[in-house]
């Protein structure tokens, strides 16, 4: 089966996650929690705005940037008063290049074109090891669709297009070593900048395998000669990263590095290590756990007792080993249930590598394939349970923005920020707010004054967020607010119920 065939098969295992994502989507737009926060900074650099700055269309209507409906771990008021988003700018740039003159909608879709594209990443990977093209086309689609990558196409994150200049780091590696040509050194030196820029732990993984593969290389002071210029290529463009996030951020790491070192310097990461180990790779009471969702990970451990080549061993080893200390050396894995693992997929695009290279490397290559149908349904359970998870939230989702387009509101005002993971694609459309106490309701028919506004106040009784990720000190101050409404200016004229928390519309008399 030559390339272009297995081109074709790739291009219609991509329309599943079209289809879904068409579906959750509704002829409207289906985000919250996390995407809702990258689709604004996409919307706000489209409209004219920086990437980086909190989009706050309230502020039309006077009010401070400070009642922004978002807080930790999105939204961050800077030193010098600017209030910025915290995900990479890098993904809303590469969109806006790509999306020109494309309906904004449409832009949701991003991701699955880049899933598809990383399909054939991994399929020339895979050609320069192993010459059996089945073997090509199992292994690629095992990895892809079996393994919680899959997962990463059905959402509307950096994690795709991270993953692509994963890929094209390794491939070129690879390409430069075969042959010493400027075009492969230039896309491994961009790839790792850009892979650094929007997901700094994949390129820890990234790293750990570039090493323990050019330690397995014999002719290592020609390939130091040749990679040089490109390693001066790299710094020189982290350096200009850096540089630019100083300036933006007031941090070189960008917004994640300063919310990181925000929060060990307040004492706001009390860190369980081994707990958090545990729950990371075998689950606890609000994550699944990469190796208990995915048991077909465990191929990783018997690989290593098979005979391979070192180049082979070199992707087993770099995707165990990053599996297994990511818990301890990154401070945010955020993600309930099966979503918390999207910050290990590049060690497990390494290890899947090195498994069915291995396999293929074996003399009963069979037996060996053979012995992952096993592991794929228990895989296929878990990213079906993921679905219906995402089924669920957009049937919420949607009850909820048609309940706001229903009253038509002119302002929504929310009682601190625990709705805030679902708020959507209603921010676009009607203008938000939250407050904290009555008197900053007060302040808020103030600055109304006179104006006759129909206001949706929205309160969720409890607050009942999984909270254990959140630092006690802005939960309570921010998250878990509980007061009794007492308007002066305006009053209640009708209570509704949305979902899971209520609604009050109120109107000057």
């Amino acid at each position: 089966m030559n390339f272009s065939k297995r081109l074709g098969i790739y291009f219609l295992i991509v329309l599943i996650p079209f289809f879904y994502r068409w579906k959750w989507n509704e002829n409207s737009v289906f985000i919250s929690s996390d995407p809702e926060i990258k689709y604004y900074q996409v919307i706000n650099s489209q409209n004219g705005g920086n990437a980086e700055e909190c989009f706050f269309p309230a502020r039309n209507l006077s009010f401070s940037q400070s009642m922004i409906p978002f807080g930790y771990p999105w939204a961050f008021e800077l030193k010098d008063g600017r209030c910025v988003f915290q995900y990479p700018v890098l993904f809303v740039w590469l969109q806006k290049i790509l999306f020109i003159g494309i309906l904004k909608k449409w832009v949701i879709y991003f991701p699955i074109l880049i899933f598809f594209f990383n399909f054939l990443l991994l399929d020339r990977i895979f050609s320069r090891f192993d010459s059996k093209e089945i073997r090509i086309l199992l292994s690629v689609v095992l990895i892809q669709c079996f393994t919680p990558i899959f997962l990463s196409s059905l959402d509307y994150s950096e994690l795709t297009i991270t993953n692509f200049f994963f890929l094209a780091s390794i491939l070129s590696y690879h390409k430069l070593i075969e042959k010493n040509q400027f075009r492969f050194g230039i896309l491994l030196a961009v790839s790792i900048v850009f892979n650094f820029q929007l997901r700094p732990e994949s390129t820890i993984a990234l790293l750990l395998y570039l090493s323990i593969s050019f330690l397995y290389e014999k002719n290592k002071v020609g390939l130091l000669k040749n990679f040089y210029p490109y390693v001066s290529l790299s710094i020189f463009l982290m350096v200009i990263f850096s540089l630019w996030n100083q300036s933006v951020y007031g941090h070189y790491l960008g917004m994640r590095g300063l919310n990181t070192m925000m929060d060990m310097e307040n004492g706001q990461l009390s860190r369980n290590l081994l707990g958090e180990w545990i729950a990371d790779l075998w689950g606890n009471e609000f994550k699944i756990g990469i190796f208990k969702g995915y048991p077909i990970l465990f191929l990783g451990f018997i690989g290593l007792g098979l005979k391979k080549d070192k180049r082979i061993l070199s992707f087993l080893m770099a995707g165990l080993v990053f599996l297994l200390i990511l818990p301890f050396i990154s401070p945010y894995r955020a993600g309930v249930d099966i979503f918390g693992m999207r910050y290990f997929e590049s060690g497990i695009y390494l290890l899947m590598i090195g498994v069915f290279l291995t396999f293929g490397n074996q003399n009963s290559k069979l037996k060996y394939f053979l012995l992952v149908l096993p592991f794929l349904y228990f895989c296929y359970k878990s990213d079906s349970r993921a679905i219906k998870q995402w089924s669920s939230s957009a049937k919420l989702y949607h009850q909820v923005m048609n309940t706001f387009d229903h009253l038509k509101p002119d302002l929504i005002v929310h009682r601190g920020l625990s709705l805030s993971y679902l708020i959507g694609i209603s921010y676009v459309k009607y203008p938000q707010i939250a407050i904290y106490s009555n008197e900053d309701w007060l302040n808020v028919e103030n600055v109304l004054k006179d104006q006759k506004k129909k206001i949706l106040y929205l309160e969720w009784e409890g607050n009942k967020l999984v909270n254990n990720e959140f630092p006690e000190k802005i939960w309570k101050q921010k998250f878990d607010i509980n007061f009794k409404l007492d308007p002066k200016a305006y009053v209640i004229q009708s209570e509704h119920k949305i979902a899971h928390f209520k609604g009050y519309i109120l109107e000057r008399p």
